[in-house]
């Protein structure tokens, strides 16, 4: 067995096949990381709101402490109960919502981990496929606890919740959180390629996901990018123009890298 298969067989993969008939392959989160994700943000989640219920909590009863408000008072308990429900769906749906559109497909606790969410067929995410996705969650988690989006996670093919499943969305591994997809600098190995003539795993996860996800990066961020790839390829790029570098980059992965026609 080769190393890239190897390396691949750590993970649950999602394959995707590019117009150019490029296979890129991507390593689902996985549970753990996911799961991990999912207590950062239940935190954070809890402290805003309760921070957002002391507030409101502390306004109803000033408002109903004022002179001729003994019949609101009547109605404080169910006044209180009210806004608790409003204030819990919109942090459930709005929290994740927010951050994912802000960062991308991450909250505070994918970003930790090292996961996003993307579309499962390759295309750059929608408001509508975010908010699809965060509104089932009021699905995924009630009323049974959880209990649907965790069976729903295991018996799909590709580790998808409810939500996932609405929006067509999975939720993937980056290997480095503080650049795009996985790209770990100088990758520190010893050959571009195997014995068997496939691109290093790593180095092959990288040019994949550059390929994938390069309209989403500025044209400063694809020059420095594929500029380190091809130097770790052994050329040299710098009369090269953008395009050139992405088809040499596409070449290479098609040649050397495992493709299935």
């Amino acid at each position: 067995m080769s190393a890239s298969q190897e390396f691949w067989e750590d993970y649950e993969v999602l394959r995707i096949e590019t117009p150019e008939q490029l296979e890129l392959r991507l390593p689902l989160a996985g549970f753990g990381p996911r799961f991990l994700a999912l207590f950062v943000d239940v935190l954070l989640q809890s402290v805003v709101g309760v921070l957002l219920l002391v507030l409101a909590t502390s306004i109803i009863v000033a408002t109903m402490a004022m002179p001729g408000s003994e019949e609101a008072a009547e109605g404080a308990f169910w006044v209180i109960i009210a806004v608790m429900v409003l204030i819990f769906s919109v942090i459930t749906v709005g929290y994740p919502l927010l951050f994912e559109i802000m960062w991308n497909g991450q909250t505070p606790g994918k970003r930790l981990t090292g996961i996003r969410v993307v579309r499962r067929g390759g295309l750059p995410l929608s408001f509508m496929d975010l908010l699809i996705r965060n509104l089932m969650r009021l699905v995924d988690y009630f009323p049974s606890h959880g209990l649907v989006g965790l069976v729903s996670f295991f018996a799909t093919r590709y580790q998808q919740r409810l939500g996932d499943l609405a929006a067509d969305t999975v939720v993937v591994r980056e290997f480095s959180t503080r650049q795009p997809y996985a790209w770990s600098g100088g990758l520190k190995s010893d050959t571009p390629l195997t014995e068997t003539g496939m691109l290093n795993p790593m180095l092959h996860y990288v040019i994949s996901s550059y390929l994938w996800r390069r309209n989403e990066l500025s044209t400063e961020a694809r020059l420095r990018l594929t500029r380190e790839m091809i130097a770790r390829l052994g050329h040299e790029s710098e009369r090269l123009s953008l395009d050139e570098r992405d088809a040499y980059l596409a070449s290479i992965l098609q040649s050397h890298g495992g493709v299935q026609a």
